[in-house]
């Protein structure tokens, strides 16, 4: 796929992509299994780790997340937290007073709205997936992108989250000309379809490709990527 050909990629332009990413980037299968396992993750830690990744590395982004879980086990009890003593057990991932507020009005706004996690996660479970999709919107500190992550790595719900790796990755095959999230977004799903495993894989495989050719592996990454094994099966 030439970096200079714009246009949508199709189902076995982008198998044959994953495969070459697969070969070359060892990391990418194990970030994949590691983002698989978030379906067994407590609803309100994968909310709270998804509100703090925002700017921030893996590494702060799980250490800050693990504080507050250890401090806040249920959504009640985050409810009634002040933001003010959250904001130190996240102050390292930057925007800390933002995201501490967030946290709290999250958990507040999931109780008024909805009484309960319980409920809650329902909704998420079993509503329409754009009404899924939608109710997470409402809720401070998660946009379109993270309200995907929830959805596609908790409930394996047919939703792809774009970040900016993948935004970069995109433009640099072509697949969109502008930095518009949604429009790759749109494009991976309609070249995937409704395969919660597939999309997931492909989240995990462009982004530990992006992250790999953000570190300076680029040009060596990019050459063998123009080659690509015959399609198969995600």
């Amino acid at each position: 796929m030439s970096s200079k050909a714009q246009g949508r990629p199709t189902r076995a332009e982008l198998v044959r992509l994953l495969r070459t990413i697969e070969r070359e980037l060892p990391e990418a299968a194990r970030l994949y299994r590691r983002l698989r396992a978030r379906r067994r993750a407590p609803l309100l830690w994968v909310l709270v780790h998804t509100v703090l990744s925002h700017q921030s590395t893996g590494r702060q982004t799980f250490q800050a997340s693990r504080r507050v879980w250890t401090r806040y086990r249920r959504l009640e009890e985050l409810a009634r937290a002040r933001a003010g003593e959250v904001e130190p057990l996240v102050r390292e991932v930057g925007l800390g007073r933002l995201k501490a507020r967030r946290l709290v009005g999250l958990a507040r706004t999931v109780q008024a709205r909805w009484g309960s996690l319980r409920r809650f996660s329902a909704v998420l479970r079993t509503a329409p997936l754009e009404e899924a999709w939608q109710a997470l919107q409402s809720l401070p500190g998660l946009g379109p992108k993270s309200a995907a992550v929830v959805l596609l790595f908790r409930y394996g719900r047919p939703k792809f989250p774009v970040d900016t790796n993948i935004l970069r990755v995109a433009r640099e095959l072509g697949w969109v000309r502008h930095a518009d999230p949604e429009e790759v977004r749109n494009r991976v799903e309609r070249a995937l379809g409704a395969d919660p495993e597939a999309l997931l894989r492909a989240h995990a495989y462009l982004l530990a490709l992006g992250r790999a050719t953000q570190r300076g592996r680029g040009h060596h990454l990019w050459r063998r990527l123009k080659v690509g094994r015959p399609p198969d099966r995600i």
